[in-house]
């Protein structure tokens, strides 16, 4: 048990200042200082303030709050999904898909701005897309026409980085990488075999 401030106030004068008390003052203040201290009630004080600190529960509001929250977060999650679901959906029933995307900072364009492919993108990400409809838009870009001489190969879709600054020839060296595709140029035709 720690003095009382006043005695501990003294023990310190006591010891900077021992020849202003008496021997019997200071044999009082040891004697004072000698005592055990009480751990008992000491540990008890510290005990019911921790269970005081554990206690306190979350007020109602608080959990009733946290559960609302909860909620509604887990709805605008679901309701996100839905509706990514049905956007993909409905695109993929009406045959449309998707003709280009774009990375982040890049332009995007669907099937709703064919007439508008200029001004282009540095590069542009054809993302699952008929080679039909990809080469169309390509070629227009070019000012050639798609022939395609091989009809099966006008369904094949592809997942292609294209880099409009790049010339029709470097195009048609990447396009033939594809195994189960040929492209040639004749004048202003590119023709897929």
């Amino acid at each position: 048990m720690r003095p009382s401030d006043k005695s501990w106030q003294m023990f310190l004068d006591m010891q900077e200042h021992p020849e202003n008390y008496s021997d019997e003052q200071l044999e009082t203040m040891m004697d004072d200082l000698d005592q055990v201290p009480d751990v008992d009630s000491a540990w008890k004080k510290i005990e019911q303030k921790q269970v005081s600190l554990k206690v306190r529960p979350l007020h109602r509001w608080q959990q009733i709050a946290a559960a609302i929250i909860g909620v509604v977060v887990i709805s605008c999650i679901a309701i996100a999904a839905v509706h990514l679901w049905n956007s993909t959906s409905n695109s993929s029933k009406n045959g449309e898909s998707p003709l280009m995307t774009s990375p982040v900072g890049k332009e995007i364009y669907t099937s709703k701005d064919r007439e508008h492919i200029e001004p282009l993108a540095d590069t542009l990400i054809f993302d699952n897309v008929p080679l039909d409809t990809m080469l169309m838009d390509i070629a227009s870009f070019y000012h050639v026409d798609a022939v395609f001489r091989n009809t099966d190969a006008r369904q094949l879709r592809f997942y292609f980085v294209w880099k409009p600054k790049e010339g029709l020839d470097e195009l048609i060296k990447k396009l033939n990488h594809f195994e189960s595709l040929n492209v040639r140029q004749e004048g202003t035709m590119l023709i897929v075999e």
